[in-house]
């Protein structure tokens, strides 16, 4: 089911009206929609255009040689009757797409083209000459799950021909109201519960059911032998990195709570100088990010920086199930999920929390909906507590926001707590949030209800 997108959708239909040919570079994690986005705009193209014609070819890490035989095949054409010593390449390929549009516009996908980009010095080339030179105006799209790539070697691998490229669209992850409209069944509860675990990444959100249990849910799709998750959080590193024992070490302890340079350091034994350039590659690859304290907010009871897994099913896997294999091998899937997952996943479902409340808060901002207007924003990671979300406006009043998902009840005195670490951070909350998976007390709601500053936000309003 495709849900969302409007922007990219919008981004690409402002693309393909443009006269003329152009290329454009779409990218972002594997399983994030790229491909079910540049489907859905395909649909929506051919009844806008009255029959613009689509080209879809997926790359395969593979020689030139062979790639050209694949997508040849692909077209249709014998490949018996093509020159294997090389005669043949990727002009000729466009020439065959380009033979079929009879006078109207295409549209032309290439997906995971880093896989012909790194083997191939000439289909940039090609593309290039032929999005200059074709009669009938096209839109070639370049896809590519590798984000490294993308953003880091694609431009020094081509040189000047980057300049030929029209424009680049990256494909965030899904929000949660997304996955709130995916999974109709489902409560707001369980939706957080299925966000925490999977992210925004649709590929995995068709592997639960929303009919079944979020246990049930883990022990089908993750636990299972055979399961399509079971591997996934291994393979994410393996698909792009080198030297897995050193990248699943790392992730692992990160998983953990160990994020922390000198943590790791110590953990690992590593040295500091080879763990910063392996969490440098893992950052690129935007598996792994540095949350440094809020800016404007007290340094002196602040951590100066922690490491964190960004992708949420990755975390989960590092967490979960790497460091227990054995125990996964031979346990039955139930009885793993009672015996290590049941007792954590609370504590777990808290920091990914707060990134939902985040995207709540951002979203009222964009819409003018806060009481101050966010010019920046962040989080202070204290000593002794954490602010989960500070907002500010250019007169630097404050939005301090606390998330609670463990506790059943918040109370005054849970208030009174939160308004130290404001305190030790040397924030002034001129607005406060506290948002809650369980209940405020009565005390609590009326002492709110006298001050407007005060907002009490449960999950329903989510």
């Amino acid at each position: 089911m495709f849900v969302g997108r409007k922007k990219e959708l919008n981004y690409l239909s402002d693309c393909f009206r443009k006269e003329g040919s152009q290329i454009l570079v779409v990218y972002g994690h594997k399983g994030v929609g790229k491909t079910s986005l540049l489907f859905r705009f395909a649909e929506n193209t051919q009844r806008l255009t009255d029959g613009s014609l689509f080209h879809y070819y997926t790359a395969r890490p593979c020689s030139e040689k062979e790639q050209l035989l694949l997508w040849n095949r692909e077209l249709g054409q014998d490949t018996k009757e093509i020159d294997r010593d090389g005669q043949e390449g990727f002009e000729e390929i466009f020439g065959k797409i380009h033979a079929k549009a009879s006078g109207k516009k295409q549209l032309i996908v290439v997906d995971e083209f880093q896989n012909i980009v790194k083997y191939s010095k000439g289909f940039m080339e090609a593309a290039i000459r032929f999005t200059k030179t074709s009669e009938t105006p096209c839109l070639l799209v370049l896809l590519s799950s590798a984000i490294s790539f993308v953003e880091t070697d694609l431009v020094p691998r081509i040189g000047s021909l980057a300049l030929g490229i029209g424009g680049f669209l990256k494909v965030p992850e899904m929000g949660f109201m997304d996955c709130v409209n995916y999974f109709k069944e489902c409560n707001t509860r369980q939706c957080m519960e299925i966000f925490s675990i999977l992210g925004g990444i649709p590929a995995y959100w068709e592997c639960f059911d929303a009919s079944k249990s979020i246990e049930q849910n883990i022990t089908d799709a993750v636990l299972k032998k055979g399961a399509p998750l079971r591997e996934e959080g291994e393979n994410i590193v393996a698909r792009d990195l080198r030297e897995l024992n050193v990248y699943n070490t790392i992730l692992h302890c990160l998983a953990n709570g160990e994020n922390k340079l000198n943590d790791l350091h110590v953990h690992t034994g590593f040295s500091r100088a080879k763990i910063s350039v392996y969490i440098k590659n893992l950052m690129e690859r935007e598996l792994v990010e540095k949350v440094f304290p809020f800016e404007n907010a007290s340094a002196i009871n602040a951590k100066k920086g922690v490491y964190r897994i960004t992708l949420r099913y990755l975390e989960f896997y590092y967490r979960f199930l790497f460091g227990r294999y054995s125990k996964l091998e031979r346990l039955a899937p139930a009885e793993y999920y009672q015996r290590i997952i049941a007792d954590e996943i609370k504590s777990f479902h808290q920091t990914n929390f707060r990134k939902v409340c985040g995207e709540y808060l951002q979203l009222l901002n964009e819409r003018n909906m806060l009481p101050i207007k966010a010019e920046k924003s962040g989080e202070w990671i204290g000593k002794n507590g954490a602010i989960d979300l500070v907002m500010q406006d250019a007169e630097e009043n404050n939005l301090l926001a606390f998330c609670n998902w463990e506790k059943e009840e918040l109370g005054i005195e849970d208030l009174q707590q939160i308004m130290q670490i404001a305190e030790a951070a040397k924030l002034s909350p001129d607005h406060l949030y506290l948002f809650s998976a369980g209940h405020f007390t009565q005390e609590l709601k009326g002492y709110a209800a006298q001050r407007p500053s005060l907002e009490l936000v449960d999950i329903d309003t989510l």
